[in-house]
């Protein structure tokens, strides 16, 4: 096992991550926090190949999720972006390694790009009919509409049309009847989700005895609370819908906040609970627009039970108040992070023309990483990219230990570990 580069707190290491897990030894990592191949030969890369079987992609990920599950400690927690094609054999794979899947989260955006096959235009393809050609003026900025977010994503045709100043395609007017016929029909839907797998390594006993042993074992709410717009959406959480259960009693009385004991019910001050959704500002903007702005309601009246009165009044319901004055969009109950479905220029390290295709959020992967590993902890990731994971766990005071077998991703996990960082706020001192 070679070490490729150590810096604060992160280990880079070269090689197939079957091999350098199998050197990690037992029970020595609190959480993996992961974005594997998809399997769906992504850009023809070698890396996303699996000839096409979807039964030898299932059994590597089974083999890297089993060497996961070995290295973790008990309780542990993996969390692992999958493909909306085959996240179920990722799923069942790590199921499979001895996982229990806990959760999934989904991930929604709105400026994906259908990478769709015009059927019509295939039709007329296939019947040697020749369409007229379009020209497409293009710019460095702009990208001829072929669902490229920036110019590291580049391709031949892409160089070309920057060389020329315009793209070549093409026209949308089918040469023959048949083509005509099935004009407007595509065979792939718009992307706007991937799907993230939370699962946990099976715990030694109860979770309060597994936590303490071991430090690993639950999920940290606290530190991925969804904040408040305002005080008053805060005091909006305060007067809940009554909680049922099973008795169908209600627990805390709507308007005053007041359990059956006289308990009192008060919204936690970080915010509100994690949801496994998670939106980026697009999509966050888009729901509003859908919702419209929220308002809360007062001076309701209600029936609990069947058998709540005012004053022994059995003709009177008694009434609640119910609600504040507060208002908002739907997207203030969702996690809403700066990003788009493809990372931002500063986020996709190039190095001498080099780029990776695929590259994760930085603000998504601190948000995971605070749900699943314990202060001070450490984080594994086998399938290191160009080290978003690393730079995500440097800034949320974590280590990580990185995997990458691309030799030509080195250099940008490297550049990427070694450049000045903005540290933030340590949830795990404000926890402590």
């Amino acid at each position: 096992m070679t070490v490729h580069y150590r810096g604060e707190g992160v280990e880079l290491h070269h090689g197939d991550c079957l091999d350098v897990l199998a050197a990690l030894p037992d029970n020595s990592i609190d959480a993996v926090v992961t974005d594997p191949p998809y399997g769906l030969e992504f850009m023809g890369k070698e890396w996303d190949s699996f000839g096409g079987k979807r039964t030898i992609f299932h059994s590597w990920c089974q083999q890297w999720a089993a060497e996961c599950l070995r290295v973790l400690n008990p309780g542990g927690h993996l969390a692992a972006f999958g493909g909306t094609r085959t996240w179920h054999r990722l799923a069942y794979a790590i199921e499979d390694a001895g996982f229990e899947i806990r959760d999934s989260i989904a991930w929604l955006y709105a400026s994906g790009f259908p990478k769709s096959l015009d059927v019509s235009k295939a039709i007329d393809k296939a019947a040697g009919a020749q369409r007229d050609k379009v020209r497409t003026r293009i710019t460095p900025r702009t990208t001829a509409g072929k669902g490229f977010s920036n110019e590291l994503d580049e391709s031949p045709w892409l160089t070309e049309a920057r060389r020329n100043g315009y793209h070549e395609h093409d026209s949308d007017i089918a040469a023959t009847d048949a083509a005509r016929q099935w004009q407007g029909w595509g065979t792939a839907l718009k992307p706007a989700h991937e799907p993230i797998i939370i699962a946990r390594k099976p715990l030694q006993g109860t979770v309060a005895a597994n936590v303490l042993a071991h430090g690993t074992g639950g999920l940290n709410i606290d530190a991925t609370r969804v904040q408040y717009q305002s005080d008053a959406d805060r005091d909006q959480t305060r007067v809940p819908n009554p909680v049922q259960h099973n008795d169908g009693h209600a627990v805390y009385q709507m308007g005053t906040g007041q359990g059956r004991n006289g308990e009192v019910f008060n919204p936690a001050t970080a915010g509100r609970w994690p949801p496994n959704v998670v939106l980026d500002e697009t999509q966050a903007a888009e729901l509003d627009k859908q919702s419209g702005i929220i308002k809360g309601q007062v001076g309701m009246s209600k029936t609990v039970g069947g058998h709540r009165f005012i004053d022994g009044d059995t003709t009177t319901a008694q009434k609640f108040d119910y609600g504040t004055a507060d208002s908002g969009g739907a997207s203030r109950f969702f996690p809403t992070f700066k990003y788009h479905p493809k990372a931002p220029t500063t986020e996709r390290p190039n190095h001498n023309g080099t780029a990776h295709p695929t590259v994760k959020p930085v603000d998504l992967i601190r948000w995971l990483i605070r749900l699943v590993t314990p202060p001070g902890g450490t984080v594994l990731d086998p399938f290191a990219g160009t080290g978003t994971t690393g730079e995500a766990a440097i800034k949320e005071h974590k280590h990580a230990i990185l995997i990458e077998c691309e030799d030509t991703y080195l250099p940008l996990i490297v550049a990427r570990l070694s450049k000045p960082m903005e540290i933030g706020f340590n949830f795990d001192e404000e926890s402590a």
